[in-house]
């Protein structure tokens, strides 16, 4: 059963979200590579494969969430959640700032170290996330002067967090029947394509999409007793995710059948993956830092040959070795400042 599977060392969750924050370093390769999103192994689904994974990454932290709150109580929640988000953000932020962007701005040494608006960047990420700007930063790259877009998914996890230890304190989490109203209202606002743009996600379709993800992981373990973890049901949620396709369905559909497949597979014992995953949990740094990345590596047209193969080791490569110092020299030291009763909440 589900409630039984987020007890370390036997899950495989953390590795289930270092291959979702691959996923989207090889979604963004296969972007800025070929410069089309056709070319996305998932461009057919309600969903593109970076976008699927940052739907597990929610789906995943909404169950693991609310695993903690059950087992352990409310604890510490604002601050545990403040040191899983910020350090490492702000200190990723810095290094962005100070030591890729000479790399990557066209302004002179002198003036990109003259600019406040490099010396307060950390700061401004802090609070406007993918907004900050940098001085000439990546003016003549695939998206000019976007410095890390990724981070705009930072913001709903972050209210996702608080309207979470907001319900768990006023005693919601208690009473399956609200996790369930909550979770059916956000995938009936989904459904019915509320606050929809046909050019590109609202922030209204935003907030409905990482809400109903969110909330399918906590109505999956508010369930857990009862939810089985079983392989013939994870295929058949991946039918119904495929099945929704093309369909009014399709983003209610995708959202549960992956996010059961994925809960379904980090329940399992991946082995020396899974132990590696738990001791160094590079998945936020390699979502934080590949897309800085990236943006370097492909300023200018320098590929030859399998261009997206290319671009996609080396940026993992290099995400990955940054990801680990973040993990080392950051995350984990300020992880260990928790209340002793959530140190192993995820």
């Amino acid at each position: 059963m589900l409630s039984t599977a987020f007890g370390p060392p036997h899950n495989s969750y953390n590795a289930v979200r270092l291959i979702a924050a691959l996923s989207v370093v090889l979604s963004h390769s296969l972007l800025l590579g070929l410069n089309s999103p056709s070319y996305d192994p998932l461009s057919w689904a309600a969903y593109d494969l970076g976008a699927t994974a940052v739907n597990v990454f929610f789906v995943i932290s909404g169950a693991m969430l609310t695993h903690s709150v059950l087992e352990r109580g409310l604890g510490r929640f604002v601050r545990n959640r403040f040191l899983r988000i910020y350090p490492a953000l702000i200190v990723s932020a810095a290094f962005v700032a100070l030591l890729i962007g000479p790399f990557a701005t066209d302004a002179s040494l002198w003036e990109y170290y003259s600019y406040s608006q490099t010396w307060f960047y950390p700061l401004n990420v802090a609070w406007n996330f993918e907004g900050a700007a940098l001085p000439s930063m990546f003016e003549h790259g695939r998206y000019p002067g976007n410095v890390n877009v990724p981070l705009w998914t930072i913001k709903y996890e972050i209210l996702s967090y608080i309207v979470f230890g907001t319900a768990a304190a006023f005693g919601f989490l208690r009473y399956r029947a609200a996790v369930t109203i909550a979770w059916a209202v956000f995938g009936l606002a989904l459904f019915t394509d509320v606050g929809v743009d046909p050019t590109g996600e609202t922030p209204l379709e935003s907030l409905f999409r990482f809400a109903f993800a969110f909330l399918t992981g906590v109505l999956a373990r508010r369930f857990g007793e009862i939810t089985p973890l079983r392989f013939g049901w994870a295929i058949a949620a991946l039918a119904l995710a495929v099945a929704g396709t093309g369909t009014r369905f399709g983003e209610v559909t995708w959202i549960i059948g992956i996010g059961y497949a994925a809960l379904y597979i980090g329940a399992k014992n991946w082995g020396r993956i899974a132990k590696f995953a738990r001791r160094h949990d590079l998945s936020y740094g390699i979502y934080l830092m590949a897309w800085p990345v990236q943006q370097v590596l492909t300023r200018e047209p320098i590929w030859l040959g399998p261009q997206v193969a290319v671009l996609f080791l080396l940026s993992s490569i290099i995400a990955g070795s940054l990801a680990y110092l973040s993990w080392n020299f950051v995350e984990r030291p300020t992880l260990r400042r928790k209340a002793p009763v959530s140190e192993k909440e995820s």
